[in-house]
Parts: structure tokens; C-alpha cells; sequence
């Protein structure tokens, strides 16, 4: 092999290794899932007023499909044996943030659960507690038996999984149909990887350049009589 197709080879090689690394440097911010950057009333906080609504807030855009009390959503129940719960209304996807209004009761520890389609497709789910300790004239609610947003399709949610910050994991079904945005990073990942290599391979196999060959001097063929 010449120096020059030595060059070559090794260019193709590291021009490879740099695509496949450049892809997968920008799939890694682009496929992640959302984080969960505050919560209102504070995880662990105690609070003397009516908060009014919960809120939920992560770092990107929520996913919203359109589906009330289904793919996005938040129950808030008190304390005691008989777990009411204190929304009074289905909660909404305001960008990056999930809002459901509610009117707390009796005093105690009151638990919230939220479950949320990241903007990637992924479902997350978590929860947390906060302490209500009302103040003088604060309007107490009843409660209700059956969250106020009980739709036809809804089902209760559960802290199984969280975007960080207040729960734990997250889980690994996309909220929709078609492939959640990080398998289309790796699938395009692994397409220049393979064109790469391929290119590679072309350069490998071409047949070898005039000066790869050695020529002997005086030509072939048979050694004419010697001369007297």
C-alpha cells in the first residue's frame, strides 16, 4: 500500500469515527426526557393559604395529546383514612408546566401525583407531600370521593415512575404510537455509522494505482544466444 492510499484509508477512518460521534454527542440533549425544575405547593414545604392550583413544572414543552384527565395528569388527596381528593378541575398542559386547580380541606399532610407526556413521547409519573396548616378565615373544602376529573377513558394515576426531582425512574413505553424521538436518534446514529463504513470499505477494495506495481528492467520474454 502507498503512502498516499495509507492518507486516504486513514481519513475515511477518522472522518467515520467523527460523524458517528457528532451524532451521537447531538442525539444525547435532543432524545432526553423532561426534568421536573419546581413544583407549587413545594415538595416538603408547609403552606398556610390556598395554594388555588398545583403546578407542575418541567424543562421543556409538554407533550399534549389532546386527552383530558388521560396522558396528562394530577390528583391531590388529604389526609385521613378515606383519601379525598381536592381538584376541582382536570389539569391542563400550559408549555412546559401541568396546572390543576384545587381548594384543600382539613388540616394535615396532603399528597400529590402527577403523571405527564415528555416532550420526547415518554409518560412520566411521580409524587411528593406537602403539610397544610391553614390559617385564621382560610375557606376549607369537603373533598371528594371521585377525582374531578373521572373521565370515561381516565385511569388513576400512579407514582411509578418520575421525570427527577420527585419520584423515581421513568417509564420505558412511549405515550404514543409511533417511535419516541430518541430511537430515531440512535437509528440515524447507526445509518452514518454504516455509510462510514461502507466508504471505507470502497477505498480498501480499489484496485491498486499504477505506482503499487514494480516494472523489472529489460523488459519479459526469453534471453536472446549469447554473443561470441
Amino acid at each position: 500500500m502507498t503512502t498516499a492510499r495509507r492518507r486516504r484509508l486513514v481519513g475515511s477512518v477518522a472522518t467515520a469515527f467523527l460523524a458517528a460521534a457528532a451524532v451521537f454527542a447531538v442525539a444525547g440533549p435532543a432524545a432526553a426526557h423532561n426534568t421536573i425544575v419546581s413544583t407549587s405547593p413545594a415538595e416538603g414545604s408547609t403552606v398556610t393559604e390556598q395554594p388555588e392550583q398545583v403546578v407542575i413544572t418541567t424543562n421543556d414543552n409538554l407533550l399534549d395529546l389532546g386527552e383530558a384527565g388521560q396522558s396528562n395528569q394530577i390528583q391531590v388527596t388529604g389526609p385521613g383514612d378515606e383519601q379525598l381528593q381536592y381538584g376541582t378541575a382536570c389539569a391542563a398542559v400550559n408549555g412546559p408546566a401541568l396546572v390543576m386547580p384545587m381548594q384543600l380541606g382539613e388540616a394535615g399532610e396532603y399528597t400529590v401525583v402527577w403523571q405527564l407526556v415528555s416532550t420526547d413521547g415518554h409518560p412520566l409519573s411521580g409524587s411528593y407531600t406537602f403539610q397544610w396548616a391553614p390559617a385564621e378565615g382560610q375557606e376549607l373544602a369537603a373533598g371528594s370521593s371521585e377525582p374531578a376529573c373521572a373521565t370515561s377513558g381516565a385511569s388513576s394515576v400512579g407514582p411509578s415512575s418520575a421525570a427527577g426531582g420527585a419520584g423515581d425512574g421513568d417509564t420505558a413505553t412511549p405515550a404514543t404510537g409511533g417511535l419516541s424521538g430518541d430511537v430515531w436518534w440512535v437509528v440515524g446514529a447507526i445509518g452514518v455509522v454504516l455509510v462510514a463504513g461502507i466508504g471505507v470499505l470502497l477505498v480498501t477494495r480499489r484496485k491498486p494505482e499504477p505506482d503499487d506495481q514494480t516494472s523489472v528492467s529489460g523488459g519479459s520474454g526469453s534471453d536472446g544466444p549469447p554473443t561470441s
